[in-house]
């Protein structure tokens, strides 16, 4: 119910009435809401850890970092991935064998092979292809579009399936992403052993099909893919294509089916041949005398005139972002066995000249060529070539290119866009790390010194992974950011290692490693504070073993320094710290756990343990509800330890979404452990995302990114809303009334007592709210008011970045309740 002065009052007497209210709101009764929230504003709620610090873990899941925030632009940047399958010039084959000429392509079509254009990226427009199916046998084929990360396997890939099947004359529309979800399917009229066409008008999330010139059917979905490349594919089903076009709004433009350039050999697979002319080319990847990995790319102009060379467009091929007149840099490492000249370009999808640099190689072993590069127009889609314009030979090792300083974050290997959208998030702390450090090969040694010289190694999460940005670049861009960055190093890393790294991070200038640290361009000490060891581990005996040589070693070098054990989730209150069940670590009992606190006992030094919480639902998880019961746990651990000094902390709340519903869940859980009171660190996951990446469920980025824009995610928007309170002092809090059994409710004063801030997650449906003061006394008649609510799903988009913003209002609260929307954050500050 609202409350509002009469219509016939003055101005003075409503602003008399308006005082009134102020003053006497302490002792004023609730008015008729459905929920009514007591403030105790003089009975702080102590916290055993003190006030809660939250932030963001980056880890190199999805290409945060290589394809993120890296600033490196080109991937597959030492040419190590194997060359793909040959297709039609312009295309990509994964899976199948696609046979083009006289313009046809065919396939006899298994689990889901596709041909995927080369051409740049579609959003919005209208994508038409000729089809012909030669019988009724097997299911359907047609076209994928808006698709991105593209690998080999039936549904490794995200975007829109629109396709036909002949035998039961219908047309389906269907949504990938890395999994399938049909979407619709329509009766259609599909013909046998005749051309048809089949199109498919998009305009932001609708998907308008046509078949055989018929409209079949319309599709709306709530979250479209951005734009991404247009393909072929066929289920298990022969089938033949002509004349695909693509109408981006300026008419309709073929993407003809040529058959594969003649090439005598093998072209790395994230880049592509460029011959034209009448140049003959020949393409290798020797592995003998690699620069870097396993193998380089040799190509080889023949005879003839005309250019020979390899392109690269960056991760998944989406293209390079250049702007106009601004310079970019780099390098490439090449070797030749006679002079030669190596040009490199900057140039537009087909083939369009921005900038051009000549690089003279002398003849030998491998050297480095400086790259500088100043496009001379704009284009988000563009690509990197490298190209030999006469006939010679030349190997290739390695490539790099970046924007120069005006790109990047106080000069740093990073893009600054990335970097000032997680300050724009309020990111005060950074964990890098997570699964990544379980591989054997992710070693700290290896990601020090000139990058271009850095091994690439396989990664946990992608097998050509680059040590071009490491633990060290972190720390680097944490100092430079003002925050407070905390890395995960491999639980395998040896003693000796590990003793190493802290020397080189807050060793004396004049050490072994701090020379090496100095050599690297960080003469001071980083004052390091914490290092994780180990990422969601099984915290047994043996690991406690293992953990605690590695922290010996740590207080030897640094005794101030806080060792944390990387453990994992938990989903049942634990009763008995001797019977766990269903910890995801695989442990039954915290026997790990119980060692690694009498061993901080015993050398009198401080331990933490790091829990990782879901957090997706608009019901506490069961990991949330078991936290408390964990804690519980350790300190009867610590206790019988004689009093060990620990913390627990949770480096991750993991989700599969980044919409609404994980930002609401979010809020709830962090609010959830700032009322506990023990954890004193709290950490969503993942801090980025590219956009459109998904390889293995972890679509849960806060800032997403593509390769010109940045842009925030729901959950992203709701640690920009809690951001102040999160230093507050916590006051105790009432809440009663009809509608009030689902909110969740976390109330807060300032350090000097002036701002009184509510926080609210309503999961259910809508209400009304009443807010009773007591002792505060506001001196402003109306509150400050920030509310995120919307479907579960709702998130933004590259189109439309901007769909999912919190509200802001004031709130007259003394003369009018408060309607709280469904689903919904709403935050509410009292000066």
């Amino acid at each position: 119910m609202n409350t509002s002065f009469p219509r016939h009052a003055s101005r003075l007497v409503r602003a008399v009435l308006t005082l009134a209210a102020i003053a006497s709101v302490a002792t004023a009764p609730a008015l008729a809401a459905d929920v009514t929230i007591r403030l105790h504003s003089d009975e702080v709620i102590p916290r055993p850890a003190g006030p809660l610090r939250s932030g963001v873990c980056l880890e190199d899941v999805n290409h945060e970092v290589y394809g993120g925030i890296y600033s490196q632009m080109i991937f597959g940047e030492s040419f190590q991935e194997p060359a793909n399958a040959p297709g039609p010039d312009g295309f990509r084959v994964l899976g199948g064998a696609w046979r083009a000429g006289a313009g046809v392509l065919s396939v006899d079509g298994a689990d889901g092979d596709k041909c995927i254009s080369d051409a740049a990226p579609l959003a919005d427009g209208t994508v038409a292809v000729q089809m012909k199916f030669d019988d009724r046998n097997g299911e359907n084929a047609g076209l994928v579009l808006r698709v991105s990360r593209p690998q080999k396997g039936a549904d490794a890939f995200a975007g829109d399936e629109i396709s036909v099947d002949a035998a039961r004359q219908i047309v389906r529309v269907a949504r990938h992403n890395n999994d399938y979800r049909l979407l619709k399917d329509a009766p259609a009229a599909i013909p046998v052993g005749e051309w048809f066409a089949l199109e498919a008008k998009l305009t932001g999330g609708r998907i308008a099909v046509s078949v055989a010139g018929k409209p079949a059917t319309t599709v709306d979905e709530n979250a479209p893919f951005a734009a991404g490349a247009v393909g072929l594919r066929a289920w298990r089903k022969r089938a033949s294509f002509r004349d695909l076009t693509v109408d981006r709004g300026t008419g309709r433009q073929p993407l003809p089916f040529i058959g594969a350039v003649a090439r005598a050999g093998p072209v790395s697979g994230m880049w592509r041949p460029v011959v034209n002319g009448t140049a003959v080319a020949g393409y290798a990847l020797p592995a003998d005398a690699a620069f870097l990995g396993t193998q380089s790319q040799r190509m080889d102009f023949k005879s003839g005139a005309g250019q020979v060379g390899v392109e690269n467009r960056g991760l998944n091929r989406q293209g390079l972002c250049f702007r106009a007149n601004q310079p970019y840099d780099g390098c490439v490492w090449a070797k030749a066995e006679a002079a030669t000249q190596l040009t490199a370009a900057l140039e537009s999808a087909d083939g369009k000249t921005y900038a051009e640099q000549t690089l003279e190689l002398a003849a030998g072993e491998w050297r480095k060529l400086d790259l500088n590069l100043t496009p001379s127009a704009d284009d988000a889609h563009g690509r990197f070539t490298l190209k030999l314009k006469q006939p010679g030979a030349v190997t290739l090792g390695y490539a790099f290119l970046q924007p120069g300083e005006w790109g990047r974050f106080k000069g740093l290997p990073v893009r600054k866009d990335v970097v000032l959208g997680l300050l724009d998030q309020r990111v005060g702390l950074m964990r890098y790390g997570g699964s990544m450090v379980n591989d054997d090969h992710y070693r700290w040694k290896q990601m020090i010194g000139p990058r271009d010289r850095r091994p690439p190694y396989h990664g946990n999460w992608y097998p050509y992974s680059t040590n071009g940005f490491g633990i060290i670049d972190f720390l680097n861009l944490a100092e430079a950011m003002g925050i407070e960055g905390i890395p995960d190093l491999s639980a395998n890393e040896t003693p000796q290692d590990i003793s190493d790294f802290i020397e080189y991070v807050n060793g004396p200038a004049d050490s072994e490693w701090g020379r090496r640290r100095a050599a690297d361009g960080h003469p001071a000490p980083y004052h390091l504070k914490h290092i994780q060891l180990g990422n969601e581990e099984k915290v047994d005996e043996a690991f406690a073993r293992k953990f605690n040589a590695l922290a010996e070693v740590v207080w030897a070098k640094d005794a101030a320094l806080i060792p944390i054990a990387g453990d994992f989730s938990y989903h049942d209150p634990i009763a008995d710290p001797g019977h766990v069940t269903r910890a995801d670590g695989g442990n039954h009992n915290l026997n790990g756990q119980r060692d690694i606190l009498r061993f901080a006992k015993q050398h009198d030094r401080e331990v933490w343990f790091d829990i990782h919480i879901w957090s997706e639902g608009l019901e506490p998880s069961d990991g949330l509800r078991a936290a408390p019961t964990y804690l519980d746990a350790m300190a009867k651990l610590a206790k019988i330890a004689g009093g060990a000094k620990y913390q627990v902390i949770c480096f991750e709340l993991n989700a599969n979404s980044h919409g609404i519903g994980r930002a609401l869940a979010n809020a709830m859980s962090t609010n959830i452990i700032r009322r506990d009171g023990r954890l004193p660190i709290v950490v969503s996951a993942n801090a980025l995302q590219v956009d459109g990446q998904n390889d293995n469920g972890w679509n849960q980025g806060l800032l997403f990114l593509d390769p010109a824009s940045v842009w925030l995610q729901p959950p992203g928007l709701v640690m920009q809303m809690q951001a102040d309170a999160l230093a507050h002092d916590l006051i105790k809090t009432d809440v009663s009334g009809a509608g009030s059994a689902k909110l969740d409710v976390t109330a807060s004063r300032s350090p000097d007592s002036k701002t009184l801030t509510v926080e609210i997650v309503n999961p259910g449906e809508a209400t009304s709210l009443h807010i009773d003061l007591r002792t505060f006394k506001p001196t402003q008649p109306e509150a400050d008011v920030t509310e995120l609510s919307g479907d579960l799903r709702a998130a933004n988009t590259a189109v439309c970045p901007d769909a999912v913003r919190p509200h802001q209002d004031k709130w007259p609260f003394a003369t009018a309740d408060r309607p709280l929307p469904a689903r919904s954050l709403t935050v509410i500050r009292f000066q």
